[in-house]
């Protein structure tokens, strides 16, 4: 969808917050490449969103009021932007970085961490 959201991941998410249930942790990927990851509950793995393409200022976050969420991108300028909207949707604890590719090495950029 151009210019929209094309959210993966989130819906198990917020079943699960439904039910009143929540995840201990929340991965946010923000990588060129479609996280395998996103398809979380088939693998019993750490539920993962990815925001791939995503317009940021269009995601709806509510999902993550008092979640703690740890964000991974590809550049700084959206790494940023992540952490302060899952801030502003009510999350309790946010880590985001940004990763620098050399090679076939991924090194940390810009990284930033607030909790409530």
């Amino acid at each position: 969808m151009a210019g929209g959201t094309t959210m993966k991941g989130h819906e198990g998410i917020i079943r699960m917050r439904k039910q009143g249930y929540a995840p201990h942790i929340v991965h946010i990927d923000d990588y060129a490449f479609k996280s395998p990851l996103t398809d979380w509950e088939e693998q019993d793995h750490v539920p993962t969103v990815c925001v791939n393409k995503d317009a940021l200022e269009m995601l709806d976050l509510r999902f993550l009021v008092g979640l703690k969420v740890f964000i991974s991108s590809h550049t700084e300028e959206r790494a940023k932007k992540l952490f302060d909207l899952c801030k502003k949707a009510g999350a309790k604890m946010v880590s985001s970085g940004h990763t620098i590719q050399q090679g076939e090495r991924y090194k940390t950029g810009w990284n930033e961490f607030y909790h409530a």
